[in-house]
C-alpha cells in the first residue's frame, strides 16, 4: 500500500519527498512520504530488536 501512496503524492511536487510541501500535509500524515519512510526504518528497527531478544532467549 506504501507503493500506491508514493504514486498518488508523489507528482505533487518533489517538495513532497522531504515531506514540506502543504499539498501533503494536507492529505494527512498517511499519505505524508517522509512518515511512510520514518515509520518504514522503525518498524525495521522493531523488528531487529525482537529479533534480538528472541536469539538472547534461545541461547
Amino acid at each position: 500500500m506504501s507503493v500506491d501512496r508514493m504514486s498518488v503524492s508523489g507528482p505533487q511536487s518533489s517538495a513532497g519527498i522531504l515531506g514540506i510541501s502543504a499539498n501533503t500535509n494536507l492529505g494527512g500524515w498517511k499519505f505524508n512520504p517522509k512518515g511512510v519512510v520514518i515509520f518504514a526504518a522503525a518498524f525495521i528497527i522493531i523488528v531487529k530488536i525482537i529479533d534480538v531478544a528472541i536469539n538472547m532467549k534461545l541461547f
